[in-house]
């Protein structure tokens, strides 16, 4: 067990989910609502106590927290608004403290924007995303003087039981572990960074100063171990990160890229990770890895349906490499990456912190790849109308390069963030931008429809559409990865 002192983040690591309720707010019933979300999530009510060299966890009971409200004054401008909210944010959501989440409204003419964030150790990006469904649910019931019927969900706490149950029987044989350290092995003895080097002059090279391994904070709306160096040892550089949002593709560009995908074989984000190593070879080359894309890639861990709308973080992360050369179709490089979806899939089971464990070696996360269809989140059709947003909280850190790419209803965009140096500013939107060219190129490639004419040919199907068995089953996974 690591130190406290060890433990404590060097920047903020909070989710924000922000919507608005209708009118003036019910302060009463307002109070009522959050109440019962807190005593559905049994997460929210559990903490960690210092004792001795370990960690003890204290849970509450139902129906035994309180709220305390407070009123911050008036605020006459989004600016100042968004500074407090920030600092709100920043201040109550301490990892080490209980509760580590906390909720704000701000008043307008109207209507209430209601904000909840929370320490990324509390929630998930997928947990963020039930929030305003659950909660304006359980507002409307409370204003009625009814209950709202959101079904029954499972305990984080209990997932945690047993997926530490689950890591305790992984050892040196393991073959996530083989495969673990094959592939740090190939990269040198660390994680894959971005393609391109992103450092300045005074930038540390990657592995000098590093933090110890952990979990990423979701600045932009976007809708986001092991062995650890000593408590006293430097920690990185404070580079600051920039963020930004492209979108990709409109919603109808969208279904004709999942239904080309499919029809050659693939799926949506094996199809979207072929446009991106051939972006980053683009533009950037392969920093070390000539003719293989590298990265991470998180899993959801949510195995068992009493998981699936549960606040927690069910999140597993596995190493991801497929081959990639200048010339190579989009249809070859598709079927590379499904491969290697494949193949991460399963070793996403085994917690990343137990992965660096056992490696003994400090592990540290610095290009990641997600996706996340949002359009199956309980309300989605309706975040529009209720004004939602997901918040990620700023970060500092001179390596880290993290891509999320969202699908929802409007289509599918690219969150992302990166350190704010001059070559970071030039590289990784130029690659981004690069993205964005060739998915748009795809939808109308001579060899994508000829794949699709192929196996439909082979299948009875005519590859019109790209439809089989696995939607069902696909949609499900992507709603709640990463």
């Amino acid at each position: 067990m690591r130190s406290l002192a060890a433990a404590a983040p060097a920047s903020p690591s909070w989710l924000a989910a922000a919507f608005e309720l209708p009118g003036e707010v019910r302060a009463a019933a307002l109070e009522e609502a959050l109440l019962r979300w807190i005593d559905r999530h049994e997460s929210l009510r559990s903490r960690l106590v210092p004792e001795g060299a370990r960690l003890r966890r204290d849970t509450l009971a139902p129906g035994a927290v309180r709220i305390r409200r407070s009123a911050a004054g008036l605020c006459l401008g989004h600016r100042e608004a968004a500074r407090r909210l920030e600092e709100l944010f920043d201040r109550e959501t301490d990892p080490l403290a209980w509760p580590s989440y906390v909720f704000a409204t701000v008043t307008h003419a109207g209507s209430t924007t209601l904000y909840v964030g929370a320490d990324h150790a509390n929630v998930d990006g997928y947990s963020i995303l039930l929030v305003a469904y659950e909660i304006r649910a359980l507002y409307a019931a409370a204003v009625r003087g009814t209950r709202a019927d959101l079904g029954r969900v499972g305990s984080f706490l209990d997932f945690a039981r047993s997926e530490r149950a689950g890591a305790a029987l992984v050892d040196t044989s393991h073959e996530t572990i083989l495969q673990w350290r094959d592939f740090v092995a190939g990269n040198g003895g660390e994680l894959p960074a971005f393609p391109a080097s992103l450092s300045s002059k005074d930038t540390p090279p990657a592995g000098k100063d590093a933090p110890p391994a952990g979990k990423d904070a979701l600045a932009d709306k976007g809708l986001p171990a092991g062995q650890h160096p000593p408590a006293d040892a430097p920690g990185p550089v404070c580079v600051p990160q920039r963020g930004g949002l492209e979108w990709l593709l409109d919603a109808e560009q969208a279904r004709a890229f999942d239904a080309l995908c499919r029809g050659a074989g693939g799926n949506l984000f094996a199809g979207l990770l072929a446009c991106l190593a051939s972006a980053c070879l683009a533009s950037a080359g392969h920093g070390g890895h000539p003719g293989e894309f590298r990265t991470l890639v998180p899993f959801h861990t949510r195995s068992h349906a009493r998981w699936v709308r549960s606040v927690g973080w069910y999140v597993g992360l596995a190493p991801l490499r497929f081959a990639v050369r200048a010339g190579d179709r989009f249809t070859e490089l598709m079927a590379g990456a499904v491969r290697a979806l494949d193949k991460a899939r399963p070793m996403a089971a085994v917690p990343f912190a137990r992965v660096a464990e056992v490696l003994g070696a400090p592990l540290e996360p610095r290009f990641m790849v997600s996706y996340m269809d949002m359009r199956l989140a309980p309300g989605a059709r309706q975040w529009g109308e209720w004004g939602a947003a997901a918040l990620r909280s700023r970060r500092t850190h001179p390596h880290e390069v993290y891509f999320w790419i969202n699908r929802t209803f409007e289509g599918i965009y690219l969150s992302f963030r990166y350190p704010d140096t001059a070559p970071g500013r030039a590289e990784v939107p130029r690659c981004v931008d690069e993205v964005r060219r060739a998915v748009t190129r795809v939808i109308g490639a001579e060899d994508v429809r000829d794949a699709r004419r192929a196996r439909g040919a082979l299948d009875g199907r005519d590859g019109r559409d790209g439809r089989d068995g696995r939607d069902a089953r696909d949609g499900r996974e992507a709603a709640v990865c990463g």
